[in-house]
């Protein structure tokens, strides 16, 4: 395993959570396939974006999990079971009731208000009658996404992380897993395809039940998209896996570049479907979950890779963008929507620029207070830390 610090593996944490942002920025410029909280009155539309939706849902998340994934043994090494379930509650599950509670029915109520259709009413009332379902639902209601509309918007990722972590300490408590798996082999091109082969054949069966965007909520509350659950789960477990081993570390620059080129080649093709006969695009659909899973793994191993070669070098600004990115990933939704509500009346000529607009804005923004946050904790855990030294309870 890495014992000095990886610094590519911030930086392409600082990328994902980047293409997040400008990933729900396009939801609005382009064909989404699902709902977004704010419509243009210019009625601006890129159609090239669904291409753009479908490259990063074929990756983003997975490789979220397999980074996620890598950094969970040496904290439980650390801390133990007690105090890594108490860290994962408080570090996961407070950020996720954070988003549930406050930033999601704010964003649900800027719809309903100006979107739906439905009948006027103060915010605290929408909050208890359709965001939490007291009361019942009201005569004639519009439907958007059902009632009530309490859900964890984009910190399903952060509930879902939440309950993969805690999954892996109960095993560690009671199985020696560290035990088994310290044996460091090579990561070749072989590993790569049998990895996209498993997450190909797990998502086959899946999407013969839950196509995609199709949402359900497992044990009644956690927020799952069933169609990309066998990759989320497999990456999560390689990471773990490739802490163990140094996978990130024994795939030589060769493989890695060579996953990369395969990757971003076949994101090319979908760029290029409008210009491909029909007969391969339909071919292309009818086999999606073997092109996408392939796609996913080829990119995302691809990409660890190319950080490492390129970027494992800090600097103030990294290291400051690195630290903020939870919070970025977390904050990111309401001023993207705020951006896009302000800019709603100003036309920059095609949607395009205004999706590079609000895009640029949005991440500026969003990691700006991110930032601001960030140390504001730092000042209160010092000054906490100080009281308790001085004034020990």
């Amino acid at each position: 395993m890495e014992t000095k610090r990886a610094y590519y593996l911030d930086h392409l944490k600082i990328f994902l959570t980047v293409l997040v942002i400008v990933h729900h920025v396009g939801q609005a410029y382009g064909p989404t396939g699902g709902f977004w909280q704010y419509k243009s009155s210019l009625n601006e539309s890129a159609q090239w974006l669904g291409s753009f939706f479908a490259v990063n849902a074929s990756f983003f998340m997975g490789l979220f999990f397999m980074l996620s994934g890598y950094f969970i043994p040496a904290s439980y090494d650390r801390k133990g079971f007690k105090l890594f379930i108490n860290d994962k509650i408080y570090r996961l599950g407070i950020p996720t009731l954070f988003a549930a509670f406050v930033i999601i029915p704010c964003q649900m109520y800027f719809y309903y208000s100006l979107y739906s259709g439905n009948a006027a009413m103060h915010f605290f009332q929408y909050y208890l009658q359709i965001y939490l379902g007291i009361g019942g639902q009201p005569v004639g209601f519009i439907s958007s996404i059902g009632w009530p509309e309490l859900n964890f918007g984009h910190a399903w990722f952060i509930e879902q992380l939440l309950v993969y972590s805690i999954v892996y300490a109960v095993i560690r408590k009671i199985l020696p897993i560290k035990a088994y798996w310290t044996a460091k082999k090579a990561f070749n091109m072989l590993h790569i395809l049998i990895l996209a082969l498993c997450i190909a054949l797990g998502t086959l069966f899946v999407r013969m039940f839950y196509p995609i965007d199709t949402w359900i909520g497992i044990l009644g509350f956690i927020q799952a998209e069933p169609a990309h659950l066998p990759q989320y789960v497999i990456l999560f477990l390689v990471g773990i896996y490739a802490f163990r081993n140094d996978l990130f570390i024994q795939c030589n620059k060769k493989t890695g570049y060579l996953a990369l080129t395969l990757g971003l080649s076949m994101a090319a093709v979908i760029y290029c479907m409008p210009l491909l006969p029909h007969s391969i695009t339909a071919a292309l659909y009818a086999g999606w979950a073997w092109y996408e899973s392939f796609m996913a793994v080829f990119i995302s191993w691809g990409l660890i890779v190319f950080f490492r070669e390129k970027t494992n070098k800090s600097s103030i600004l990294l290291k400051k963008l690195s630290e903020s990115s939870f919070i970025a990933y977390i904050l990111h939704y309401p001023i993207v929507l705020t951006i896009q509500y302000s800019l709603d009346k100003i036309n920059l000529g095609s949607a395009t620029a205004k999706f590079l607009t609000v895009s640029i804005i949005s991440v500026l923004i969003t990691y700006s207070i991110s930032f601001l946050i960030k140390i504001q904790m730092k000042n209160l855990l010092s000054i906490k830390n100080t009281t308790s030294i001085k004034d020990p309870v």
